[in-house]
């Protein structure tokens, strides 16, 4: 019994081996400054190292406003998420206010529902998110459309 729970034990860790790239190199004498001359030189696969850790590049649009006939104001937030790990922090947040107006966004303002304006809106923020955008001020527009 004792012999099937040490072979068992020794087959699951070599199983369960895992190491980052990090990990090994300073294992190995290696500083931080040639962990980065490792990675800069691709001396390694520097994608499989630290489990995923990554830097993503996030736009959203918060909320459209329809200030008036002439002029719709779009506030948006861009953020880098730093994750890897059941944490995601949010880093080196943003917040942008753009004015659109029929010389620069003529087809915003040609818009008869909230899908077409999202459509609309999706081709001039082509990587930002919209699906939790408010739209404030539409109402009385889309209805004077559609009657």
């Amino acid at each position: 019994m004792k012999a099937l729970i040490f072979v068992m034990a020794c087959l699951c860790s070599v199983a369960c081996f895992g190491q980052t790239k990090l990990i090994s190199h300073r294992s190995h004498s290696g500083s931080d400054a040639t962990f980065r001359t490792a990675v800069e030189h691709d001396l390694f696969d520097s994608n499989a190292s630290n489990f995923g850790y990554y830097v993503a590049h996030v736009v959203t649009v918060d909320s459209v406003i329809l200030k008036d006939n002439n002029k719709i104001i779009v506030l948006r937030k861009t953020y880098d998420v730093v994750g890897g790990g059941p944490r995601t922090p949010h880093t080196n947040t943003t917040y942008l206010r753009d004015e659109l107006t029929k010389a620069n966004a003529a087809d915003c303002f040609m818009a008869n529902s909230a899908d077409s304006l999202k459509a609309k809106l999706h081709k001039l923020y082509t990587t930002a998110k919209l699906d939790s955008a408010i739209f404030i001020g539409f109402d009385k527009k889309f209805k004077q459309k559609k009657g």
